[in-house]
């Protein structure tokens, strides 16, 4: 037996009651993370013209538009979703993957609108949806980034599709040729990172998924084993010496990739790849009593392939800013916290966080990314970004943080999260929807029918279409509000 059918028939086979209690507990806190950042995420501009194009397709109202106040067809409604989810770039981080729950959950919570699916079948989904993308990743090189490719759309693409399928209840052999018209159809490269394009990685992620899988249903076939196939998606992907056939399903559910090696939640919203950096600098400023007047130079520790991501120095716009390690640690030390605030045309033009950016330098020490990778992969990714502070006066200080606050080993606390949650949400739910919309989630697991979660997310009482200038079509399509 091949990766590919393994792969299908560990989707197909497995139930709710084989995935253990951590990792339900677990799928519902990335869960409601990953609804925060696209209750945020849907004020953006990109989003806002995103759901303008989902409205003016037309189609049947199947599922709801995070934010829209109205249904699209499903696959265009995970489109939607899915570049909502990911606008910000607030949404969770996962080794080898980048961000994968924003790959797979939109697409579910779309899929599962038009089923009328139980919370606890979207929960056993998304977990699978996680695994597969995951363990896929897991077991092939990193290489694919060095071709400029966008790893998290290409393997999420798979995971969207092995979810939706699970979703739909198909069989090991449709689930397999679910695979194979995902393989089909992902896409995505980096070039596209601080652009208005960029959460199209998820958004084509999570659409491609519902069409592979609701393809598969009417059995539309392709390459039965296209994952591991020379010439198939791997061997495209990462080429034929950087992976292994044989290998490329070990590991399904021992443990699942949600608890071993874990989603990480961000606490800033910004590229996880200054997040280290900013807890290094909020470090040192809180232990010596800094501000930017004190500071001469920050020096940061960073890795060429990191930059790929933290393309701009000077960025200008403000979801550039995000990708910029030197705006990011200028707000820092101007403002003393990283909020949603910080991503504003206002702030990219203040004159002292301007002032601040001329500050900061970029060193590269070698210096693997996540500890897990550093005997297999030295140079892919980074542990700790060690900073440099040196103030005014001539005093010199350093800092080097490990492991974030959020990261797997060091979670957020339930109080962090739902403060995060009610941060996003505040400006487009009421704060009962707020409330009831948590508790929902999470608990997820006794939720009987998914579109109890989207009606309220799409359509608030807080949130009037004339904001995304987007009014519904017909009466039939406009969502009720909760």
């Amino acid at each position: 037996m091949g990766a590919t059918e393994k792969i299908a028939q560990f989707v197909a086979e497995t139930t709710y009651k084989d995935i253990p209690h951590q990792a339900v507990e677990l799928a519902k806190r990335t869960a409601l993370d990953t609804l925060a950042a696209a209750l945020a995420g849907s004020a953006e501009p990109g989003s806002r013209a995103i759901t303008r194009y989902v409205n003016n397709l037309g189609g049947p109202p199947q599922a709801a538009v995070i934010g829209g106040g109205f249904k699209a067809a499903v696959a265009d409604a995970a489109l939607a979703n899915g570049c909502i989810a990911h606008a910000l770039d607030y949404d969770d981080c996962g080794m080898k993957i980048g961000h994968p729950s924003v790959m797979v959950l939109p697409a579910l919570l779309s899929l599962g609108d038009q089923l009328q699916a139980s919370g606890q079948d979207v929960l056993t989904a998304y977990i699978l949806g996680l695994e597969v993308e995951g363990k896929v990743a897991l077991n092939a090189d990193f290489k694919l980034m060095e071709r400029s490719l966008n790893n998290q759309s290409w393997y999420g693409t798979l995971g969207a599709a092995a979810a939706c399928a699970r979703l739909l209840r198909l069989d090991t052999n449709q689930t397999r040729h679910a695979l194979g018209l995902a393989a089909n159809f992902a896409c995505g490269v980096s070039a596209s990172h601080g652009t208005m394009i960029a959460p199209m990685s998820a958004g084509n992620a999570c659409r491609n998924g519902v069409v592979a899988a609701l393809m598969a249903r009417e059995n539309i076939t392709a390459n039965p084993d296209i994952i591991e196939t020379k010439s198939g998606f791997l061997y495209a992907l990462v080429g034929p010496d950087n992976y292994n056939p044989d290998h490329l399903a070990d590991g399904l559910g021992n443990p699942f990739y949600i608890v071993s090696p874990g989603i990480g939640i961000k606490k800033y919203p910004s590229c996880y790849h200054t997040h280290r950096a900013l807890d290094a600098m909020f470090q040192l400023m809180a232990e010596h009593n800094l501000g930017d007047k004190d500071i001469a130079e920050v020096n940061v520790g960073t890795s060429e392939r990191a930059l790929r991501v933290l393309a701009y120095s000077e960025p200008g716009t403000p979801y550039q800013a995000k990708f910029s390690m030197p705006y990011c640690i200028a707000a820092a030390m101007v403002d003393r916290k990283v909020s949603l605030a910080t991503f504003t045309p206002e702030k990219l033009s203040d004159e002292r966080i301007v002032e601040a950016r001329k500050k900061v330098r970029l060193s590269f020490p070698n210096m693997p990314i996540w500890p897990g990778l550093a005997d297999v992969e030295p140079d892919t990714v980074f542990v700790g970004n060690p900073v440099n502070v040196r103030t005014v006066d001539g005093r010199s200080y350093n800092a080097r943080v490990d492991i974030l606050h959020g990261d797997p080993e060091k979670p957020l606390s339930d109080s962090d999260l739902l403060a995060k949650y009610r941060d996003c949400g505040q400006s487009l739910l009421d704060p009962a929807d707020i409330q009831r919309s948590s508790e929902l989630v999470l608990g997820l697991d006794k939720v009987e029918d998914i579109r109890e979660v989207m009606d309220i997310l799409a359509a608030s009482t807080g949130r009037p279409h004339a904001i995304l200038g987007v009014r519904p079509r017909n009466r039939a399509q406009e969502i009720a509000p909760a």
